[in-house]
């Protein structure tokens, strides 16, 4: 594999890059925390500045508007968003907004990069921790102007750790094989909490209420999610493609949400169905080639344990 050093630097020392797909979204007022509160699927009371915390934003109906790092500060908090979805979600948090002291803002002028494996606390002071593989991880807010000039500095500290920079296509590749999925990847908007396996990290259940939180609740005490994200190895000479249908003993069971070429194969992440959870069955294919259930993503490497 063309960019097997960077996964190595990714699980074992440290990779650092530009997450150029994420955005910040500035949240203050006097009225801000409590608010957030209402807003986010897990615990905001009690997180200190200089702390964050992995979280959802759910539609009224329980589905995933986003997922978001919530980046605790001195006087306010910075979410770290998927950028494609900033305009929905100011619209979806200015509607709920009635009479509290909130202030939103796009800050289009801040760029987030992140240092991720087990080394990367060590890599520079400031910033947040953001642990996005299950193996460690940090990242640090900076200005449009300051991104190359702080990319390389933070990229030179890697070098130092025996670590470096890592490509996009190495960053995509290590949330495969870690199980760890990409919110408009592998869910989105399509999917609830309980199906992407990701729960642990983004899901409290012991706090107050937030939108969406009834479906949630009920699909946590009274049934279970239609579908559930697992990972997969496939015995192919090509990952298959978003998509791609899971089947079992001839009936389509799933589908591929991303896959990634190994040298023995391809690494999966995909949806399968209720009913049909048989850690490592045999019978199993995808698009045509046989396929092993390696587990729930829940129970995969890239899911940390639960916040206390």
């Amino acid at each position: 594999m063309a960019h097997a050093r960077e996964l190595h630097w990714l699980q074992h020392t440290v990779g650092v890059l530009s997450l150029s797909d994420r955005a910040i979204i500035s949240v203050g007022g006097d009225d801000a925390r409590e608010w957030l509160q209402g807003q986010l699927t897990n615990q905001v009371e009690g997180v200190e500045p200089g702390d964050s915390l992995y979280a959802f934003v759910l539609t009224l109906k329980g589905r995933i508007l986003a997922d978001v790092y919530a980046l605790v500060r001195e006087d306010d908090m910075w979410l770290d968003v998927p950028a494609n979805t900033v305009d929905a979600l100011l619209e979806r948090f200015d509607h709920y907004i009635i009479m509290e002291d909130v202030d939103l803002a796009h800050r289009d002028d801040l760029r987030v990069i992140t240092a991720q494996g087990p080394v990367a606390s060590e890599v520079a002071e400031g910033g947040w921790p953001a642990d996005r593989l299950g193996v460690g991880g940090r990242q640090w807010v900076v200005t449009h102007a300051e991104l190359e000039s702080e990319l390389e500095r933070l990229t030179q500290r890697g070098r130092e750790l025996d670590g470096g920079w890592v490509s996009n296509e190495a960053w995509e590749h290590a949330h495969v094989v870690r199980g760890r999925p990409l919110f408009g990847v592998d869910f989105g908007d399509w999917t609830y909490p309980q199906e992407t396996g990701l729960n642990p990290l983004a899901v409290s259940f012991n706090k107050g209420c937030y939108i969406g939180q009834e479906t949630v609740v009920m699909l946590e005490n009274r049934g279970k999610a239609p579908k559930v994200l697992w990972r997969w190895t496939v015995e192919t000479t090509e990952p298959p493609s978003a998509k791609a249908p899971i089947s079992l003993a001839g009936t389509v069971v799933g589908e591929v949400t991303s896959a990634v070429a190994e040298r023995d194969g391809a690494s999966a992440l995909g949806f399968l169905k209720r009913g049909c959870e048989v850690e490592g069955s045999e019978g199993f294919t995808i698009d045509g080639a046989p396929a092993r259930a390696i587990g729930t993503v829940e129970a995969g490497p890239g899911v940390c344990p639960p916040r206390t």
